[in-house]
């Protein structure tokens, strides 16, 4: 015989499916994005197009994050779905105001006032601090979006100034034993970690409309707002981790030829924003069972974290590769995609097959233009003409791999990359680097090498132009593994039962 609890249970899961089904008012989810979906086009992008016209059923608020002017949209948005204006980091937008937030809130608002000056030396410690408890770096967030209008006032305030500095002396006097001792930090660092504190609380005020779940994308700057809506509102929040946040932060530290203070400061920062929010979501979905790692070492419980790998749509037939010897690669230009080392591929691959040609497409990202110009001198110094062409940024990554024989990847960092996986599903074989959950899909349907790895990559291009046979064999296994594992509709169903789980845990808690 069923308890009570057990049949309140079953009562509210048929609510949910009758919910889903009936025509009712539709769950509202505020997914919120960082420097991606619906401006840039790539995996991320074409993810959460993917997720928001697949969840019909769904009626989504998208809140996007960027880092300055907010551009052109490059995905449209279905008619079940409302774009909000952007937060646009360091840009000269006016201060945001208290809204969404009713009457309640608007009594709480104050006047600035002592108690206020210590708002900078609270995130400072919150977010740059090595183990610092987390929940006075809530209640500062909150009080962001309680009382805007304080925020400009404090950090222009010799008192908030102050307590930045105080704040930030013990932070840099903690030696942890994981992460060595901090770098002296010059005015210079000083003033632009405080610039950037200062738009943490700005990110931190903008209101947010009501919703049933907030998704977030990425745990950096995305999580702020989805920090205060639980505190306020007790708002679940799901986050999605294509890349880990942290990790890719510490991989930009490596390669970047900035000074150690600023280094600090930005893997620090990135680390205090992953720490919130993993203490904030109430379920943590890697793309691939790869980012677990990170997610249980920062204190993620293992019953909080689900893997639901990406899916895409497998057509009802394969169209066979066009015998061209073209190689096809999809992914931004960016440094995370090692773009170098594709070309330097490129180049090793025609020295032994000269009848080969590659297709890359791809957009420039904001902030890496001069990457994108490093590119193409690297380009002209291996005298690649025309056997290498940036076709730029597509919104169709399936069509364009039909043109292609084979498909690469050169990426240091991923997630569980839809480029492999539209590949795949076509039956065309890939050869990629051992990152992220590349592994974990590929199984068979392609050839690997280690990052960086030019001679083992071009070598495996080459076997496979070779060996056209050898490389049909491998894309029709890929192609079997993609309709087994990775359909669009498994990953759907996968976002659609967790989305339900955690609106129906919080209506009955």
């Amino acid at each position: 015989m069923k308890s009570v609890d057990q049949m309140n249970m079953v009562d509210q899961m048929n609510m949910v499916d009758h919910h889903r089904t009936s025509g009712g008012e539709k769950r509202r989810v505020l997914m919120i994005t960082e420097g991606t979906y619906p401006h840039v086009i790539g995996g991320v992008g074409t993810w959460c197009d993917l997720l928001i016209n697949g969840l019909d059923e769904v009626a989504w608020d998208v809140l996007p994050i960027l880092a300055g002017v907010e551009p052109e949209a490059r995905y449209s948005l279905p008619a079940h779905a409302h774009l909000l204006p952007a937060i646009s980091l360091w840009s000269h937008d006016p201060a945001p105001r208290a809204k969404f937030q009713g009457f309640r809130a608007m009594r709480q608002r104050k006047s600035a006032g002592p108690a206020d000056s210590d708002l900078p030396g609270v995130l400072t410690a919150g977010l740059l601090g090595w183990d610092e408890p987390l929940e006075p770096l809530v209640d500062a967030l909150v009080r962001c979006r309680l009382r805007p209008e304080l925020i400009r006032a404090t950090f222009r305030s010799k008192e908030g100034w102050a307590a930045f500095l105080a704040a930030l002396e013990k932070v840099l006097v903690v030696q942890p034993a994981a992460a060595g001792s901090p770098p002296p930090l010059g005015m210079r660092h000083a003033i632009e970690l405080y610039q950037s504190l200062y738009w943490v609380a700005r990110t931190a005020a903008v209101g947010t409309p009501a919703s049933d779940l907030v998704h977030v994308t990425a745990a950096g700057w995305s999580m702020i707002p989805a920090v205060i809506d639980k505190a306020l509102a007790g708002t679940p929040v799901l986050l999605t981790e294509h890349g880990v946040y942290v990790r890719e932060a510490y991989l930009g530290a490596i390669r970047s030829e900035t000074s150690p203070s600023r280094v600090f400061v930005h893997t620090r920062l990135a680390r205090g924003l992953t720490r919130l929010a993993y203490r904030t979501a109430d379920m943590v979905v890697p793309v691939t069972a790869a980012n677990c790692w990170w997610e249980d070492a920062l204190g993620v419980a293992p019953e909080r974290i689900r893997v639901i790998h990406n899916g895409v749509h497998v057509p009802d037939h394969a169209t066979p590769p066009p015998r061209t010897a073209t190689v096809v690669s999809v992914g931004r230009v960016d440094p995370l995609k090692d773009v170098h080392t594709l070309l330097r591929v490129a180049h090793e691959v025609l020295r032994r097959f000269p009848d080969a040609r590659f297709l890359h497409y791809g957009p420039v990202v904001p902030a890496q233009e001069a990457y994108a110009e490093s590119c193409y001198a690297l380009h002209r110094e291996l005298r690649l003409g025309d056997r290498f062409r940036f076709m730029g940024a597509t919104k169709t990554p399936a069509s364009v791999v039909l043109d292609a024989d084979i498909a690469v990847l050169t990426s240091i960092s991923e997630g569980f990359p839809l480029a492999v996986l539209e590949a795949m599903a076509l039956s065309r074989p890939v050869v990629s680097t051992v990152v992220g959950g590349v592994s974990e899909g590929l199984q068979g349907g392609g050839l690997v090498a280690p990052s960086r790895d030019v001679h083992g990559l071009a070598t495996a291009i080459v076997t496979l132009l070779k060996d056209p046979e050898l490389a049909e064999s491998l894309g029709q296994r890929g192609r079997r593994r993609v309709i087994r594992r990775f359909t669009l509709e498994r990953c759907l169903a996968g976002y659609r039962d967790v989305m339900d789980e955690l609106i129906l845990q919080q209506r009955v808690s």
